[in-house]
């Protein structure tokens, strides 16, 4: 029995070595198999047709009642790729301003997981209780912009029809977008300094008069750059001659900061009901002089409120001036115009 044990004891290495070496073996046929499948591309019905089960799967909002399902589908470097999917989220309490869209939800797992490492959004899926397609909001839109390439595909479907869907570009959905999208800190500033002396003032009068103020504006509030270093104001100019002006109201954290274009709304619907001069123009600038199109925030509420036939106008990339056109413009695909 004692020969028996120490031959047997003896014995365990070699076949512990051919079990490890089995086991292993067989893993990375695994992981082989696994990163063959991942390397297959995906197709757009494959990543829908997930989109709504993970929608099917959860309770509604409880403020809203509507759900909303995002998936973000990325490449790596290697070739492999992945997807991930979240859905929207809202405070219970009266204030709605917390919510969280879907779509950024999922950025946010991207950012954290994938992003360093050099992968990229090819696709992003959006899917809702309404029978009728619905691409992201304002402000997803805007978050995408500054992850994700301008020809990132974006698919959006409804209830009436399930497997069939609407697709645009990312570019397509947000026109104008900021020019320091896709940049940290560091990137943003010295953007600023190589524009900062190529920018100049619009030739349109109304426009020229905002954009002169917003500029003012935004450069009184450097007590604020610890919290951002970019500065930003804007301006409506009316059509009687009149301009008013505001600046952004920084908050420390992020999320709170209130954007210029949106501070100008009271006075605009001040105008309106007292029926006082109509909005020319409205334009935004920084403390650089760099003009931006307004926020997405104020995008969506100046269409929303019924301003969507306000010309707003902005720097371009290189440094020269975009043509006047309706904020709905710089919104497309938008259902939510003149609602309020």
């Amino acid at each position: 029995v004692i020969l028996n044990s120490v031959v047997l004891f003896l014995a365990m290495p070699d076949a512990m070595a051919e079990s490890n070496d089995s086991e292993e073996a067989s893993a990375m046929t695994t992981r082989a198999k696994r990163q063959r499948t991942e390397c297959v591309s995906v197709d757009a019905e494959q990543d829908l047709a997930a989109a709504w089960k993970v929608l099917k799967a959860y309770e509604a909002p409880k403020q809203s009642n509507f759900r909303v399902s995002a998936l973000l589908r990325f490449v790596r470097p290697d070739g492999t790729n992945g997807c991930f999917e979240a859905v929207n989220a809202e405070p219970h309490d009266g204030n709605i301003r917390g919510a969280i869209c879907a779509e950024r939800a999922a950025l946010c797992r991207f950012q954290q997981e994938e992003a360093a490492a050099g992968a990229k959004i090819v696709r992003v899926v959006c899917v809702t209780d309404h029978e009728l397609p619905i691409f992201p909001g304002p402000l997803c839109r805007e978050f995408l912009t500054s992850t994700c390439g301008s020809s990132t595909q974006v698919i959006a479907s409804g209830t009436s029809d399930p497997s069939s869907w609407e697709e645009k570009t990312l570019a397509e959905l947000l026109p104008m977008p900021s020019v320091y999208r896709g940049r940290d800190q560091g990137g943003i500033k010295g953007l600023a300094d190589s524009l900062k002396s190529k920018v100049s003032a619009p030739e349109n009068a109304d426009a020229k008069k905002a954009y002169e103020a917003a500029v003012a504006k935004a450069a009184t509030q450097q007590h604020k750059s610890a919290v951002f270093p970019v500065l930003h104001g804007a301006a409506v100019c009316f059509q009687d001659g009149r301009v008013y002006a505001t600046c952004e109201l920084k908050g420390m954290e992020y999320g709170c900061t209130v954007d210029a274009v949106t501070l100008l709304l009271p006075e605009l619907l001040r105008a309106r009901e007292e029926l006082t001069s109509s909005p020319a123009c409205i334009v935004q600038a920084d403390q650089f002089g760099i003009a931006h199109a307004p926020f997405a925030a104020a995008r969506g509420l100046l269409v929303e409120h019924g301003f969507g036939e306000i010309p707003v106008c902005a720097h371009r990339d290189d440094g020269g001036w975009s043509p006047l056109v309706a904020v709905k413009k710089t919104l497309p695909c938008y259902a939510c115009g003149n609602i309020f």
